[in-house]
């Protein structure tokens, strides 16, 4: 096969045989460029994309800055074009683009090549489908990710369409403005402060929010895939410090940070505290509540003060698998009118289409915060418990799933009460722990809660014993970052 040198990569059986598989998770492909994700796998798990796919004809292709982005897209460009498919380049834009454009304009799917929120040398790739059989639109996932991988790791040669594809550039910037505005209603305009984390939201986020009234300041808007400034992931706390300053600095009535692919968003209260997502998935699901009253969806990690206001509120709750395309999953299977995660991913079936758009999802808690005349006061009113930082532990990709499940073995032979939807939330009588393998990284993560902060000392005392035991790598510094002693 010809390869053109502007590519500058080569198809390569030998090398192809050295594709690490473990870049392929459930949901999406993830892994560090180059040894790991570059242009040569990136060409193929399109070019296996465009054949597996063969009845979509237009697909939608955008990116995050990261520096090695462009080099994977161009790759992923010319495979699509050569399984004659129309490419629509959005250039860099984030998932809420990327998705609004497959969603609102009907095309047949899409490649986002992002890293989110992992380091600066990881990438990924998420997949997407319009499925003519079953009339929706969703993630290339589970067994139909596994399809891709089959083909890619067995360096089968896939021919080029004789009728070559072609590019069109696109923009829904404009549409996608009006649309999301036109679903928000604000009491008063606010005034807020954002932080891009030089990611792929940019300054779109400001364009929406001005289109309100809101006067806005933007940091770190410009793209940037080095992120000179900080990592673009705002559930750690130690990445959104210059925010946290800068809305005490302005005297805003709130903050939002993003994270690099635009699916994730953290809210910085006017004192300039960051409002935990189990207080954020509580006010989005209060508001969704009061238009329509139905059953909820939330990840393993959810406060059991969230779960005791829903049921004083008599309101059906269900555990989710911690991921999007989980909890998607689970609100068409319990038509359900909320659902979200404590990692800052937020779903509206009420009022959108069906992804996790972190700039939709920030637009709904400003109509939350517009109805009140203090954030602050009002966050610190909402029902809570003592809950712990999420502790990461090192665990490769090959062992962390092998490990959990002999958590739940354990917890199943013991006679613990438990769940196990995904990795294991020991219940104990003043509260819970939890230990899951990540999606996305090489980690188990862990996290407890107690009524009181006594309980909650128990609690991770307890729970860490039981890790041990099982073979979860408790250190010395997981006990420091709990403010354990031992």
């Amino acid at each position: 096969m010809k390869i053109n040198p502007f590519d500058k990569f080569r198809v390569d059986a030998e090398y192809s045989r050295s594709i690490n598989p473990n870049i392929f998770r459930t949901y999406d492909i993830r892994g560090i460029y180059p040894s790991d994700l570059n242009e040569e796998v990136a060409y193929r798990i399109a070019k296996a994309y465009g054949s597996l796919y063969s009845q979509a004809r237009k697909i939608v292709v955008a990116r995050d800055p990261r520096l090695s982005s462009p080099f994977l897209s161009k790759a992923i460009i010319r495979a699509l074009v050569e399984t004659g498919k129309e490419v629509i380049d959005i250039d860099i834009a984030p998932d809420p683009l990327f998705y609004f454009s497959i969603f609102r304009y009907h095309f047949d799917g899409g490649i986002m090549v992002s890293g989110s929120h992992n380091s600066k040398e990881y990438n990924g790739l998420t997949l997407h489908i319009r499925k003519p059989d079953k009339e929706i639109s969703e993630d290339v996932i589970g067994e139909d990710l596994e399809k891709i991988k089959k083909r890619v790791l067995a360096n089968k040669t896939l021919e080029n369409q004789e009728k070559q594809g072609k590019i069109m550039p696109f923009n829904p910037i404009e549409d996608y403005i009006n649309y999301v505005t036109d679903k928000i209603t604000l009491q008063r305009p606010l005034k807020i402060v954002i932080d891009s984390g030089n990611g792929a939201a940019g300054f779109l986020p400001e364009r929406v929010f001005k289109k309100l009234g809101c006067r806005v300041k933007t940091i770190y808007g410009e793209f940037d895939g080095t992120f000179p400034h900080h990592l673009p992931d705002p559930y750690q706390e130690e990445n959104i410090k210059d925010i946290k300053k800068e809305v005490l600095k302005e005297k805003a009535d709130l903050g939002f940070a993003y994270d690099s692919d635009g699916d994730r968003v953290a809210l910085i209260d006017n004192r300039g505290r960051l409002v935990s997502g189990d207080f954020c998935l509580l006010m989005l699901t209060l508001q969704a509540l009061q238009k329509k009253k139905g059953s909820v969806v939330h990840d393993m990690r959810v406060s059991k003060a969230f779960l005791d206001e829903m049921k004083k509120q008599g309101i059906k709750t269900y555990f989710s698998i911690s991921h999007h395309n989980a909890v998607i999953d689970k609100i068409i299977e319990t038509n359900a009118v909320f659902g979200g995660e404590v990692t800052l991913h937020f779903l509206f079936p009420l009022d959108y289409y069906l992804y996790d758009d972190a700039i939709f999802s920030s637009l709904k808690l400003v109509e939350v915060a517009s109805r009140h005349e203090n954030l602050a006061i009002y966050v610190d009113s909402l029902p809570r418990y003592h809950t712990s930082k999420e502790v990461f532990i090192d665990s490769s990709d090959e062992e962390k799933f092998k490990i959990i499940e002999n958590l739940q073995r354990y917890l199943k032979e013991n006679n613990y009460d438990f769940v196990d939807i995904d990795g294991a939330r020991i219940n104990f009588p003043n509260g819970w722990a939890l230990a899951r393998a990540a999606n996305t990284t090489p980690l188990i993560k862990c996290r407890f809660e107690g009524d009181t902060e006594k309980h909650l000392i128990e609690i991770e005392k307890k729970a860490l014993d039981i890790f041990k035991k099982i073979g979860i790598p408790i250190t010395k510094k997981t006990y420091q970052e709990l403010g354990l002693t031992k």
